[in-house]
């Protein structure tokens, strides 16, 4: 069990590489005509490595999230799951 900041405890999960592929996958990184990097699909990442990462991440427990809790989840996500990149 691992705690959020702000003491929502949660269940991490071991995720296969190919979960983890596609959560890496969903982000898309386009160079705009100003110059400016532009990021797209950053919710859908996100919630996509709770639902993949995160024991029993349904709707209510997602919606329950702040947006600052999802960023802490997601990091805590990853770092379980890092692999030796």
């Amino acid at each position: 069990m691992k705690k959020l900041s702000t003491g929502k405890e949660i269940e991490l999960i071991d995720m296969s590489v190919d979960d983890m592929d596609t959560c890496i996958d969903l982000k898309r990184f386009a160079q705009e005509v100003d110059g400016f990097i532009t990021v797209y699909n950053v919710a859908k990442s996100n919630t996509a490595w709770i639902r993949k990462g995160v024991k029993n991440a349904d709707d209510k427990f997602i919606k329950s999230l702040s947006e600052a809790e999802k960023l802490q989840l997601v990091t805590l996500i990853q770092k379980h799951n890092q692999l030796g990149e």
